[in-house]
């Protein structure tokens, strides 16, 4: 979710039901020497709390460092990611690199955990490929060491996002520690959020590339597990709508300039159930300006 779980989305994410919102991943190292970016990244508001700050590294005493400087931005708990799977990622030997170093995860979180008086959260695999499932092994190591909380994404790091999420391995999860489990991969409906959490016993899930596009997703899986009528599903003039709100935060927020250029990325993902996505992509790249988008917009989700 790097470069997509910016501060307006996740408002957006907030305001249409989400429990918990996580901020993107930045390398520790980065946080820890407050750069530039790295700290307007992690800004937060009220208005999206409880929110997590989320840093990658190997190195026990930086994620200690930028622990310290992410609770001091306001943000409710820190996740240590080892589940990335992107190559400048690993060949740092941090995010899903960690999945074949269960020791170091456990030195990790006792550093962040001495550093800063909030929940440490650590995101896992399966395992680091499909072959070494180690899911649960890490899990303990991360509890033992202090953490609150272990989010399970159902595959392995070789997998990536490829393939069929096999939830059975968040079950293995929870059975093997006594902290709050999460279970994540392969959630694109709301449905799918509600019977992820009936066959794991999981203590919540996560929702990743499945609300891109449908913040509606968080409050539908709400209603379903509560044995509600969720809400109607969105028509296309709600899409367009959630579309515009969104991509206006992202204009006061970052400034027209990379507003503009995150644009094709954030609205395509509203239009990709349409007849006319390929129409609406290429059109999109032209927008020079918000009023151009809210034009286009009114032409195609009608």
């Amino acid at each position: 979710m790097e470069e997509h779980t910016s501060l307006p989305f996740r408002m957006r994410a907030r305001a249409h039901g989400a429990g918990l919102v996580f901020a993107e991943r930045l390398d520790a190292e980065d946080v820890a020497s407050r750069d530039k970016r790295a700290l307007k990244l992690l800004a937060t508001e009220p208005g999206e709390r409880p929110a997590m700050a989320q840093v990658s590294t190997r190195d026990p005493a930086a994620a200690a460092a930028a622990a310290v400087v992410c609770a001091e931005r306001g943000f409710a708990g820190v996740d240590l990611n080892c589940e990335c799977p992107v190559k400048r990622v690993l060949g740092k030997g941090a995010g899903g690199a960690l999945m074949s170093e269960p020791a170091l995860i456990g030195q990790i979180v006792a550093a962040m955990v001495a550093a800063v008086p909030v929940p440490i959260s650590v995101k896992l695999r399966s395992g680091p490929d499909d072959d070494h499932e180690n899911a649960a092994e890490c899990a303990r190591a991360a509890a033992e060491s202090g953490a609150a909380l272990v989010m399970v994404h159902s595959r392995s790091v070789a997998k990536g996002y490829a393939g069929p999420a096999d939830w059975a391995i968040s079950t293995r999860v929870k059975a093997a520690v006594n902290i709050l489990v999460v279970a994540s991969g392969g959630i694109r409906s709301a449905e799918d959020a509600v019977a992820c959490l009936r066959q794991t016993g999981c203590d919540g899930v996560a929702m990743a590339r499945g609300c891109l596009g449908n913040p509606w997703i968080f409050a539908r899986a709400r209603a379903l597990y509560a044995g509600s009528p969720p809400p109607e599903p969105p028509d296309a003039q709600a899409r367009g709508r959630e579309l515009i709100a969104l991509a206006e935060a992202e204009w006061r927020w970052y400034g027209p300039g990379l507003a503009l250029r995150r644009l094709p990325r954030t609205a395509c993902y509203f239009a990709k159930d349409t007849t006319w996505f390929t129409e609406f992509r290429s059109a999109v790249q032209q927008v020079r300006d918000l009023d151009g988008l809210k034009r286009l917009v009114r032409e195609r989700f009608r």
